[in-house]
């Protein structure tokens, strides 16, 4: 759970309050509120306090799941919710909209539901009513499974996300509250609301086992609770109408399934039982053992002779192994590019994925190697180490479909891929008469490699047989340079126009266009920023750090002041779009093929140096034609760099705490892998004869 921020402890610790506060309104009548009453209910419930707060242990491990299952997977059922609901929580929120509304429903939604969970919890135990505690921690506990095959497969996005005119009240009432719910929350959890589920599950078990009466006071709050919770969770862009409906039925099975194993459960995990069990242990450990042999014999013995009971458990055994085989080849896209072992940088175009690799030790025995990984080759995950003359630094690198530039200040050396004759070696390595300041390799109108190259005083390109020729319009002055394809872009140092992108041809027609960057966010977030860092966010002193080309659309980095933000602009139609968070850090686009690769560090603080705050650079990917941007990597202990866009997938360098590093590559396209596939086959087919047997099996026990 997120702990490091001050808005959530202070809910918390507001929530801890109010509930002991509430004590004396809503405990049973025949009960005294005691100091000692806290202590005892350690010594009496820790093994209820077990059940109920491993919950929150496993959520962020389910969360983290539901994010990579999502990315992976693509499994929105937004769209027929949607179909289903239309406009009716628009309607909603703008009936009843007002400022003072946004604040007191925000912080009700997440205050007041730590307030009624806690107070539902700990009531029970505080009072010893051991009765009721079995019960409420229980459908407590089973409210959550019961909602994970629907977080982890029926993914809903939160209405402010998905409906046009639909704002997210809660998560951007404020830049740290936004900070907080992007770190706890995936935004795809719509379907069941537990902010529904939990407390009318907590509510149905209260009045199916409160026969006396004695939680009559609670039982009512719980159910206005649960009427101003509906209306908030509406009203701030958070869930549907569905989600109630959805969270109110896995209420109603959580009480069920608790009813038929209460009984079951706290037979063996009573407290009150612990003492003398491990008593009985110690003193006689001969019969101890003994008797749970006996107690294991007697769940195995039906297995010598099975019946439809067993036969059942073997269908939902296969099931739950077929299933989680699936989730973990669904939740693991990527792979290492095996033989790249030092990865220091990478480029990416069309089928290829570049790595360069440079030895730690520098013994002098290939310290640097340059490898090449083809995409479009089936089952491959074996880079080719490319030949050529050693290097004694590492050379920059680029890429433009299949041709590959590699230079240093004073030598240049170009392959070609997708040569018949040998594809791996340089078509020239040259040494220049110039220093290079900055290279890049596009492509000309017949498709040959041509090579931009900045000197000191001028721009020049250099084509396939060597011949150089001037770049006219291009002033000498650049902060940043990227090619791709025909395609030309540029920044200026110190331009008095702004955040400007400059781009043009390198063959044909020549002229220059030029676009002032928008990456303005609303006040709240840029006074976060300069309260944060110290820094003030100059908008008309912005700058372009770093460009990525393809074709009319360019992604570009604008440093602020206070952070860098990322934006996609569309040169035809003029249209721009800031696709990083305004809060996060953002660095090195790549686009290409429909998306745009580029870097985050989610949850960012300004001016810290902190790496509890400030966590590690993961990959976001923008999806042009969805208009959509979502987290590809989710290793808070992973550092990532250099993400290159390729043919139906995205490369990146990963890096751990331990210094060591993989180049990976990321599968947009195919979800499973063959072996999956044999296993959901062969899961079909085996279900057969185990249904058959399983339906005989009834009609003879009938």
């Amino acid at each position: 759970m997120a702990v490091g921020s001050g808005i959530y402890i202070t809910w918390i610790t507001g929530a801890i309050l109010l509930s002991i506060a509430m004590m004396p309104i809503f405990k049973p009548p025949y009960t005294k509120v005691r100091i000692e009453g806290f202590i005892d209910m350690f010594r009496r419930y820790w093994a209820h306090m077990i059940v109920v707060f491993s919950v929150y242990l496993w959520k962020d491990i389910l969360d983290g799941l539901d994010r990579v299952l999502m990315a992976n997977t693509q499994l929105d059922m937004t769209p027929y919710v949607y179909a289903i609901e239309g406009d009716i929580v628009l309607w909603i929120q703008e009936a009843f909209r007002t400022s003072l509304l946004d604040v007191i429903l925000t912080h009700f939604y997440v205050m007041g539901f730590m307030t009624v969970t806690f107070a539902s919890f700990v009531y029970p135990i505080y009072f010893d009513d051991r009765h009721m505690a079995d019960r409420v921690s229980l459908s407590m506990f089973w409210v959550y499974v019961l909602a994970i095959p629907f977080y982890l497969f029926f993914n809903v996005r939160v209405t402010g996300d998905y409906i046009p005119l639909m704002e997210t009240v809660a998560y951007d009432l404020t830049p740290e509250i936004h900070n907080w719910f992007t770190r706890i929350d995936p935004f795809t959890n719509g379907m069941p609301s537990l902010h529904i589920g939990l407390p009318f599950a907590i509510w149905l078990t209260m009045t199916r086992w409160d026969e006396d009466g004695r939680w009559m006071k609670f039982r009512r709050l719980l159910v206005v609770f649960i009427a101003l919770t509906a209306f908030s969770i509406i009203y701030l862009g958070i869930h549907w109408v569905m989600d109630i409906l959805g969270g109110m039925i896995v209420a109603v099975a959580s009480v069920a399934v608790t009813e038929r194993t209460q009984k079951g459960i706290w037979t063996l995990a009573d407290e009150r039982l612990f003492t003398r069990k491990l008593a009985r242990l110690i003193d006689d450990p001969r019969a101890f053992f003994s008797g749970f042999r006996t107690l294991l014999n007697e769940r195995i013995s039906p297995l010598k002779e099975p019946g439809s009971k067993q036969t059942s458990v073997f269908i939902a055994a296969l099931l739950l192994s077929t299933g989680l085989v699936l989730l973990w080849d669904a939740t693991h896209q990527e792979f290492p590019v095996e033989g790249v072992e030092w990865p220091t940088s990478a480029a990416g175009s069309d089928d290829w994925l570049i790595g360069i690799e440079v030895d730690p030790q520098m013994d002098g025995i290939d310290d640097i190697e340059v490898s090449a990984l083809n995409i479009s080759m089936e089952n491959s995950r074996d880079a080719v180490v490319l030949s050529g003359p050693n290097w004694i630094e590492e050379p920059s690198i680029s890429i433009s479909g299949p041709y590959l530039l590699l230079n240093n200040k004073s030598r240049i050396d170009l392959y070609d891929l997708e040569s018949i004759t040998d594809p791996y070696s340089p078509v020239y390595s040259v040494e220049t008469d110039f220093v290079i300041e900055m290279s890049d390799i596009g492509q000309d109108q017949d498709g040959g490699p041509m090579i931009v190259i900045v000197t000191e005083d001028s721009t020049i390109s250099m084509n396939y047989e060597q011949e150089i020729s001037d770049l006219e319009g291009i002033p000498p002055d650049l902060e940043t340079l990227e090619v791709s394809g025909n395609s030309i872009a540029w920044s200026l140092k110190n331009d008095t126009s702004g955040p400007t992108v400059y781009s043009s041809f390198l063959t044909g027609t020549t002229s220059e266009t030029s676009v002032y960057l928008d990456v303005e966010a609303n006040e709240d977030q840029d006074e976060f920023l300069m309260e944060e860092s110290g820094i003030d966010v100059n908008y008309s002193n912005a700058s372009v750090v770093d460009i990525s080309v393809d074709g009319q659309s360019i992604a570009a980095v604008v440093d602020i002041g206070p952070i860098k933000r990322t934006v996609f602009v569309d040169t035809i139609s003029g249209m721009q779009t800031l696709i990083s968070n305004p809060l996060w850090e953002s660095s090195s686009p790549s686009i290409g093929h429909g998306n745009v690769a580029f870097l985050q560090i989610p949850r960012f603080q300004p001016g810290s140096t902190s790496p509890e705050q400030s966590e590690a650079p993961q990959v976001f990917i923008y999806q042009i034609d969805l208009n959509q941007t979502r987290q590809l990597t989710f290793d808070d202990q992973e550092s990532h760099s250099s993400p290159q866009v390729t043919v139906g997938g995205v490369g990146w360098i990963e890096s751990g705490i331990d210094g060591e590093a993989e180049l990976k590559w990321y599968d947009m396209e195919e979800t499973f892998e063959p072996y999956s596939s044999v296993l959901l086959q062969a899961s079909v087919v085996l279900m057969i004869p185990l249904v058959f047997t399983w339906a005989r099996q009834r009609q003879t026990e009938g």
